[in-house]
């Protein structure tokens, strides 16, 4: 009987022992991966290039892009194309500004221009068609110098001031983009990712019913946006838009009137 007891003591002793070197294997397995981690993440955070914070939104007369929209609230599918022109070569523009681009939705059928102007370290954006007294302007719509780790906030009127257009509040942070971002015009690494909550009120009464969509941006460097996914706040975050580059085409010129935007 002893002897079958200490069988089934030494049994158990070298049950628990496979047992405690399973556990430490395990929990050495769980160590490197987690230092793994942490160094993955230290060598991510650390791969920024400085020198690539003003070459995300170039703005270059000749420059162009086209994309693809896709609005599923709306079934709706179009191709906008984007061209940065000459400011003296557009004669509805009274202000100044460092840089136009002239857009258009679906072969022409739309056409927008729009200013862009630097203030106080920031790019903003100013619609100038139509009537001044509706016209679209954003301020702070990116950072001069765009890299990780940003945060800002900014309001949009995209109507104007008038009585029951709503306008948006929006809040924004970067982030390095440490995978590449494919689109159909080609792969894209070192990009920045912008990840922005917008609210749409109407009037300024908080009180109002408001709208809540999340955007998230990529640009890339010496490119700009290349792709754009707007998601409705909600338990899953479902997709309802998604904006995609599918060519660009780089200015010959590298540097003159636009090189402050850099």
């Amino acid at each position: 009987m002893f002897r079958d007891l200490r069988a089934s003591l030494c049994s158990a002793k070298a049950t628990q022992g496979r047992y405690m070197t399973m556990m430490s294997r395990a929990v050495f397995v769980i160590v490197l991966a987690l230092a793994a981690v942490q160094l993955t993440s230290c060598e991510r955070k650390a791969s920024f290039d400085p020198a690539l914070a003003g070459a995300f939104f170039p703005l270059h007369p000749g420059s162009s892009w086209t994309y693809r929209v896709i609005d599923k609230n709306l079934g709706t599918t179009d191709i906008i194309s984007d061209r940065v022109v000459d400011k003296q070569l557009i004669n509805i523009v009274k202000t100044g500004g460092e840089a136009i681009s002239e857009g258009s939705v679906s072969g022409g059928a739309s056409k927008s221009t729009i200013l862009y102007v630097t203030e106080g370290g920031y790019i903003n954006r100013v619609s100038v068609d139509g009537p001044t007294w509706i016209r679209f302007e954003e301020k702070k719509f990116l950072p001069q110098l765009l890299k990780p780790d940003l945060t800002w906030s900014n309001s949009l009127f995209p109507f104007g001031h008038l009585t029951g257009a709503f306008h948006v509040m929006q809040y924004h942070r970067t982030f390095l983009e440490t995978d590449e971002v494919a689109v159909p015009a080609g792969r894209f690494s070192s990009c920045i990712r912008i990840e922005t909550e917008a609210v749409y009120q109407r009037n300024l009464s908080q009180s109002d019913r408001s709208l809540r969509l999340r955007y998230i941006d990529w640009y890339a460097p010496n490119v700009g946006l290349v792709r754009t996914v707007v998601l409705k706040s909600a338990f899953f975050n479902s997709v309802v838009a998604r904006v995609e580059l599918l060519s660009f085409a780089k200015s010959q010129v590298e540097g003159g009137q636009n090189e402050s935007l850099r």
